[in-house]
């Protein structure tokens, strides 16, 4: 009865969804919809298949997670530090700058881009800081509100102990305050993919962001689909690997039900006292296998590329700069151009 219940609970919670699919599957073909604009579901599964098989795929999904995860590294060691520092050591300062920090979270980083173009230029720079920029104001208010809300008592204990200021924000601010800025960092990470696929259409040549651009610029929609498919799974994804941190990781937040004797004891299993015990230095791993993997792909885009300026010119019997040319004594044609397509 129990899996019952629990089956039909899933398959209620995943109706809407169902139908959601079943409905763009069907609208093109019974013509409800122009298939011209909207492939049906099939077509734009064997778009995203095909993406996979040509390795494109890859290439454009790991530059998007390393331009994610370092834009999320500046934040947090921008906004960990600073919000830690002001609420613990500093809110006499914090009252002040607050207003200031609420102003300037408002703003679209957007409206930003030529400030960040006129320093950093329109390469991988500018896209980190708008990335970092929009990840950093949920971060830093978190920090803020976690510092503020650890337990009064706490601090009372560790200064009647005569701990220095940098013991105590190590010891029992910080770790008071890092659930609280778990969910800031959730919430930044949301903001940070969303931004990025839009940082990725101002002169990119990778990315999910890019790859979703420039299927719609070739006319390529069950691509263009595709792509918009798989940053709405990758955003749900690391959405719920870092929801299932929270639940699972910060145990000491919930109620204890051993005292409450109309509830039986729950003693933790085996894989979830490990994973408490090792999900940082898995995080931290898989931060640096993103960035290694990242960086590695990015060399060899921009290697390829600069190879294919540098690379001498062809003769008149070959292709050149995207026209087709005619060799001499033959009958003059007019110049017709290449049709490139993403990975064909």
């Amino acid at each position: 009865m129990r899996l019952l219940a629990a089956a039909s609970n899933v398959a209620l919670r995943g109706s809407g969804l169902f139908i959601f699919l079943v409905l763009w599957e069907i609208a093109p073909r019974l013509g409800w919809v122009d298939a011209q604009f909207l492939p049906p579901l099939s077509a734009v599964a064997a778009a995203g298949y095909k993406l996979w098989d040509q390795g494109l795929l890859y290439s454009q999904l790991i530059v998007s997670l390393w331009r994610a995860a370092l834009g999320l590294l500046l934040a947090l060691l921008i906004a960990v530090p600073t919000g830690a520092v002001l609420a613990g050591w500093f809110p006499g300062v914090l009252k002040y700058l607050d207003p200031l920090f609420r102003l300037l979270s408002n703003v679209n980083p957007f409206s930003l881009a030529p400030v960040f173009m006129l320093f950093f230029g329109i390469g991988e720079t500018m896209k980190l800081m708008i990335i970092a920029l929009v990840a950093l104001w949920p971060i830093l208010f978190h920090t803020i509100t976690g510092i503020r809300t650890v337990d009064p008592l706490l601090i009372k204990t560790g200064r009647s102990m005569n701990v220095s200021a940098l013991v105590l924000m190590r010891d029992i601010l910080l770790p008071g305050a890092f659930p609280t800025i778990v969910t800031g960092i959730r919430i930044g990470v949301q903001m940070a993919v969303f931004m990025l696929v839009a940082a990725e259409m101002l002169g990119a040549k990778a990315g999910l962001g890019w790859l979703v651009h420039a299927s719609a610029m070739l006319s390529q929609l069950p691509r263009m689909y595709a792509g918009g498919v798989f940053i709405i799974l990758l955003g749900v994804l690391i959405n719920k690997v870092i929801l299932h941190i929270e639940k699972t990781s910060f145990y000491w937040k919930q109620t204890v039900e051993i005292f409450d004797t109309a509830a039986p004891a729950k003693v933790k299993g085996r894989w979830s006292r490990v994973f408490n015990q090792y999900y940082v230095p898995a995080v931290v791993i898989l931060f640096a296998v993103i960035i290694a993997a990242g960086g590695h792909e990015i060399n060899r885009l921009n290697t390829e590329r600069l190879l294919q300026h540098t690379s001498p010119q062809p003769d008149h019997a070959t292709h050149t700069m995207g026209v087709k040319q005619h060799p001499p004594g033959c009958t003059e044609k007019k110049d017709e151009p290449l049709n490139y397509t993403i990975g064909e």
